[in-house]
């Protein structure tokens, strides 16, 4: 399904809508949108489409939004694919990623959930091809109950994280870190570490990486949460917790993490008064990784629930609110004289569309998010202004 979107005012001060979602086009966004270097926007929704769930809701969707050919044209919206349950996968519920081919990747519930590939179209076609990759089995590979982190295609690999695993923390498992590599014919699913829910902390919800040498870092639930680095050595991968979020502590659940080009980790995290963006530095002649918060975010004790690095070496995140007191809203971290500028870009009105799920730079410079709607709206796609 294709359709040429018009942008129109969102009844916000501060953005423009450029897509209303709907039955067809899918609605109830549950993550936040990527773009391409062309400016292309991709998401996913986690209702409509024409699959059986829900009584008939739909199952979810994948889709697309072109920009215009000209400056005051049009927006062009794809359907990329329908979700239909059962193997095929439902409710796609974290932001896609994207590797250096433009084929898409994610991950959808189900029992216990799936990962799948979403390629574009063939030389002379025109529909993109749709694949479930891996289906969760729900025992050591864990499964994806808790799970926020977008996949990192890596050398022609995928790396991940699931919330569940064999060992016990609760009843749902400890987590594990895992890899998928293309044989030639089939993926094949690798558990890098499998948490304990002891030193190595467990319950993992978001990855990032890798650094310079190889390392990933991942953001993990258990207790207070804490930060792990899992570094390749001698063959094989050893999980060190590089930061500890302490009990009875101002900070706590930390998670999408980046690893910047400076070598730093920059991550989010709550706190009792809204939340804030943290920096890992990391250890200089024997010394331990040196956290510091480089920003507090409290706009009625609603912290960030997102983290973009820009083009200009800037930050960028939002806030998402919720459904009756606060609309949300965007902020900005700029480097200077050693340390970081807050500003706000965007404080949103109360109405139809609020809650920004993330922030990311996309078509002409401008930012651009989603909405999770509220209200009589389904969720909207739009342009910061």
């Amino acid at each position: 399904m294709i359709i040429v979107v018009s942008p129109a005012a969102a009844g916000n001060d501060h953005a423009v809508t450029l897509l209303e979602f709907d039955g067809a086009t899918g609605y109830a966004p549950g993550a936040g949108i990527i773009t391409d270097a062309q400016g292309n926007i991709f998401g996913d929704t986690t209702i409509g489409g024409t699959g059986p769930c829900s009584g008939g809701a739909g199952c979810g969707t994948i889709y697309e939004l072109s920009p215009p050919a000209s400056k005051h044209g049009s927006w062009t919206f794809t359907k990329l694919h329908d979700f239909q349950g059962g193997a095929d996968g439902e409710v796609p519920f974290d932001p896609l990623a994207q590797d250096q081919a433009g084929n898409l990747y994610g991950y959808a519930y189900g029992s216990p959930g799936t990962v799948f590939e979403v390629s574009p179209p063939a030389r002379g076609r025109s529909a993109w091809t749709y694949n479930v990759i891996y289906t969760f089995t729900g025992g050591a590979d864990g499964d994806l109950l808790n799970v926020q982190s977008p996949l990192l295609p890596v050398g022609g690999d995928l790396y991940g994280v699931a919330s569940g695993g064999s060992e016990v923390c609760g009843q749902t498992g400890c987590g594990s870190v895992f890899r998928l590599t293309f044989n030639g014919s089939a993926w094949q699913q690798e558990t890098l570490h499998a948490f304990t829910g002891g030193k190595d902390s467990g319950e993992p919800n978001w990855i990032a990486g890798p650094d310079a040498s190889g390392a990933f870092y991942v953001s993990t639930s258990l207790g207070n949460g804490a930060i792990v680095q899992l570094a390749p050595k001698s063959g094989d991968w050893h999980a060190t917790v590089i930061n500890a979020f302490k009990s009875g502590g101002n900070l706590q659940a930390p998670g999408n993490l980046i690893v910047s080009p400076d070598g730093n980790v920059y991550g989010i995290a709550s706190s009792n008064h809204g939340g804030v963006v943290f920096q890992l530095t990391p250890p200089q002649s024997g010394s331990h990784w040196v956290r510091t918060v480089i920003a507090h975010v409290d706009h009625h004790r609603y912290g960030p629930t997102s983290l973009a690095l820009r083009r200009d070496g800037s930050f960028i995140g939002a806030i998402e609110g919720d459904f009756d007191f606060y609309a949300g809203g965007i902020f900005q971290l700029t480097p200077s004289g050693g340390g970081w500028t807050y500003s706000e870009l965007a404080n949103f009105n109360r109405g139809p569309d609020r809650n920004p799920l993330n922030a990311v730079d996309g078509f002409e410079g401008h930012i651009y998010g989603v909405f999770n709607g509220g209200d009589s709206s389904s969720g909207s796609l739009f342009k910061a202004r």
